[in-house]
């Protein structure tokens, strides 16, 4: 049997000339895509006489992009992908773009909606049972070369031979060209600071045991670094790419966590450097499968805590997510994300998380929009997407209303936008005629701010500058608290705090004070058990100090770990002192004071303490409280 197949192979060999010969004016050719393009089979169809020829590609290579810009009256593209690259492959039409998602297409080929005649592919060197590898593009790939009346494969040593449903047998091949040459390796893109910061924010997302997918770009690159302290990841992904191998190689992923296909990560192919073609070769526990098996969303959805991270050209303000031109990646077009965001949002646990820059990176307009322009396309629809992040922070819009939504995405903008973005959404109806634009702390005084903390009762919290679209748990704060509680906080027997009330109550500018929340439960379902500020008064040197805490977590060190907060971050920004004014009955709040380091300076009327201390008077140092 060995020698039969030896044999087989042995008559199928031709020059890449007679391999372009075999096509036929008037064929529809299959190629493969970017880093697995059959490129010296390519050139030789550029050199031959072939008319009205279809190329179809995933993603359209600069080889095969190159032959339809220069022999456009004899070859033309069809690919799942529109455009996205500088200079002469702009001018590429979007008349043959396929808006298909990634695990549909192979479906389309088995059934010849989209007929396939040549399948031209690259392939690994054969194994001893006489089978070739797909290597690193199996995707649409393994569909193309079984719908194919005929298969011509480029054999290339330099093509890993990748473990997974990557093999074709010699006798599925019609013809093979010894073709050796190097790999495509795209260039390594380099990230500023927005991109880290956007990753930052993405990697508090991921816990512990989640198994994770990636879109190709730089912010998934950029985010490997903050992940380098998690535990036990596991990797359903749909292009493989080197900084995962990083991850795997420092134990971080194991795919210990999955339920199946345990201990292997699976892609349907991957780009990178030779390091990462190397690292794939032969590796048993990277597998490789067509896209309508691993992105079927039924098969994501499987996996318990699965989070898929992507990217987006805009978000409008109700949550819709296009992709058009690129930002962090030279491709586009739907690809599997949404095959990802679909199955993410049917799986036990599941994050589906798209980020983007605040602004564009060539024009400097924002990214987040009140309505798209005609000829914007909507890859992911409202109910499809749980989190945007830009470098402006994360917004949840989960079981949100378009009001909710709208207030969220606004204040994730670039600050230069919101005051716009906030104008739009009120004549657009997205939000309250009266609901005001606000201006909230500044990016670098909400990352100081953030901490996690555990109090009394292993009470796991969050800490945070308030945000204006915390209005809702701010009201549900307001309403645990009981009348008296009520009344040691505002001194009056309030029983309602409606819109009017709220939203002023949350849009807190760092000129007049600063706002804090303490926070708890998963992120899909925070509560604010506890909201702290202080205020400058005019004509007040120090500003005052209040606290509302929910009774069921009173007692638990909550008022006094905020009041020395607030003290510490004050400091910082030069402000003096604080002063406060405590009914005489509140003995726990007062306690919280008589607590602190520093003379108190009390005077007593009608009922009500009115405190005031300056942080450069330590107790220390002049012996007695006065």
């Amino acid at each position: 049997m060995l020698h039969d197949w030896k044999q087989l192979y042995a008559s199928k060999l031709i020059s890449a000339e007679e391999a372009a010969a075999k096509v036929k004016n008037g064929d529809r050719i299959y190629l493969g895509s970017m880093c697995a393009e059959p490129t010296a089979i390519i050139r030789s169809l550029g050199a031959s006489y072939l008319e009205d020829v279809e190329m179809i590609q995933f993603i359209s290579g600069s080889s095969a992009s190159e032959l339809a810009l220069k022999g456009h009256r004899r070859f033309r593209m069809k690919t799942f992908f529109v455009g996205g690259r500088s200079g002469e492959m702009d001018r590429l039409s979007e008349a043959d773009y396929v808006p298909l998602f990634h695990s549909q297409v192979p479906a389309f080929f088995r059934n010849r909606r989209i007929p396939i005649d040549v399948a031209i592919v690259q392939v690994s060197p054969p194994d001893r049972f006489g089978r070739f590898s797909l290597g690193i593009s199996v995707d649409i790939t393994m569909a193309a070369v079984e719908s194919a009346r005929m298969v011509i494969a480029q054999v290339n040593p330099h093509m890993p031979r990748t473990h997974g449903d990557t093999f074709v047998p010699v006798d599925r091949i019609n013809y093979l060209v010894d073709g050796p040459e190097p790999l495509c390796e795209p260039p390594e893109e380099v990230l500023g600071d927005r991109e880290k910061t956007i990753s930052k924010y993405i990697a508090e997302l991921i816990d512990d045991g989640c198994v994770m997918q990636f879109g190709f770009a730089g912010i998934s690159r950029g985010l490997m670094d903050f992940l380098t302290n998690h535990k036990n990841l596991g990797l359903h992904t749909e292009i493989f790419t080197d900084a995962l191998v990083d991850l795997i190689e420092r134990g971080v992923i194991n795919n210990s966590s999955k339920k199946m296909y345990r201990g292997k990560s699976l892609a349907t192919c991957c780009m990178g450097t030779s390091r990462l073609y190397d690292y794939v070769n032969d590796n048993s526990l990277v597998e490789f499968y067509p896209s309508d098996i691993l992105l079927s969303p039924s098969f994501i959805a499987s996996h318990d805590n699965m989070v898929a991270v992507n990217l987006a050209l805009q978000v409008d303000l109700r949550g819709q997510v296009r992709q058009g031109s690129p930002t962090w990646t030279a491709f586009e077009g739907s690809g599997g994300d949404n095959d990802f965001m679909r199955g993410t949002s049917l799986a036990k646990g599941g994050r589906s998380v798209i980020c983007l820059r605040s602004t564009s990176f060539k024009s400097g307009r924002s990214t987040i929009v009140p309505t798209f322009g005609p000829k914007a396309s909507v890859i992911m629809n409202r109910g499809e997407v749980n989190y945007i992040v830009t470098e402006y922070g994360i917004a949840y819009l989960g079981g949100k209303s378009i009001r909710e939504r709208a207030m969220a995405l606004v204040e994730i903008a670039h600050p230069d936008h919101r005051e716009g973005l906030m104008k739009d959404a009120r004549e657009m109806g997205y939000v309250y005629p009266d609901q005001f634009y606000y201006m909230t702390a500044s990016p670098n005084l909400r990352q100081r701010v953030r901490t996690d903390r555990v109090f009394k009762g292993d009470l796991k919290a969050h800490i945070r500058v308030i945000k204006p679209t915390d209005e809702s748990m701010i009201r549900d704060l307001f309403y645990t608290l009981s009348q008296s509680s009520v009344y040691f906080r505002y001194f009056s027997p309030r029983r309602s705090m409606p819109h009017a009330n709220v939203q002023q109550y949350v849009s807190l500018t760092e000129e007049q004070g600063l706002s804090l929340v303490v926070t708890i439960g998963p992120r899909e379902n925070r509560q604010i058990v506890a909201e702290s500020r202080y205020v400058f008064e005019p004509h007040s040197e120090c500003p005052d100090v209040a606290f509302m805490v929910d009774e069921n977590y009173q007692g638990r060190g909550i008022a006094s770990f905020l009041l020395n907060y607030m003290i510490e971050i004050a400091k910082e920004r030069a402000v003096k002192g604080f002063s406060a004014d405590v009914l005489f009955s509140n003995r726990p709040m007062l306690k919280v004071f008589e607590r602190l380091p520093y003379v108190l300076h009390k005077t007593v009327s009608e009922g009500i303490v009115n405190i005031n201390f300056r942080f450069n008077e330590l107790k220390e140092e002049t012996g007695a409280e006065q």
